[in-house]
């Protein structure tokens, strides 16, 4: 093979973008790893907040219903043997709990939590008594549409969760 100069210009201009994809290769910084664990803003998991019933569903998370009516019904889930996923059969998911093993907020609040941490990192929550719980609620600050919802008894988190801030047809005491 004769090499001429539009060869040697293509086999050079093919050497550098290797090496320059090679250099980008080996000198990248590896991406943050994503924690799985984070009851964030949108929800837990593959399940977000809003999320139609058939979209949950299909993500293969979502178990067999546990009560509720036809407009609104709990469902097992893969996370966590309970408190249930909620979901609206006309609005979607209303409430992600955050109860599956090592879940917690974007701020580090998780079961075991106490009042103190609640406030610390959400210091806009508000609580109320709430059948057997305390219950303190924050508006999420990265979605509107959404609040945290944590309950409290004996001084700890005993249960958490992601909500719509509109409960549609999943109103309940």
């Amino acid at each position: 093979m004769r090499i001429t100069p539009v060869r040697a210009a293509t086999a050079f201009g093919a050497a550098a973008a290797l090496g320059v994809a090679t250099f980008a290769l080996v000198n990248a910084v590896p991406a943050a790893a994503v924690d799985s664990s984070v009851l964030g803003p949108n929800g837990y998991g593959a399940i977000s907040v809003g999320m139609s019933v058939a979209d949950a569903k299909a993500t293969g998370k979502v178990g067999d219903p546990v009560g509720g009516t036809d407009l609104c019904r709990g469902y097992n889930w893969a996370y966590s043997p309970g408190p249930v996923l909620i979901m609206s059969t006309k609005y979607g998911v209303y409430s992600v709990p955050g109860t599956a093993p090592g879940a917690h907020t974007p701020e580090g609040v998780k079961v075991g939590s106490t009042p103190d941490e609640i406030l610390a990192a959400y210091p806009d929550a508000v609580s109320a008594p709430h059948n057997t719980v305390v219950q303190y609620t924050v508006p999420t600050k990265e979605n509107p549409a959404t609040q945290y919802v944590f309950g409290v008894r004996d001084g700890q988190v005993v249960g958490m969760a992601v909500q719509s801030v509109n409960p549609h047809d999943c109103a309940a005491g």
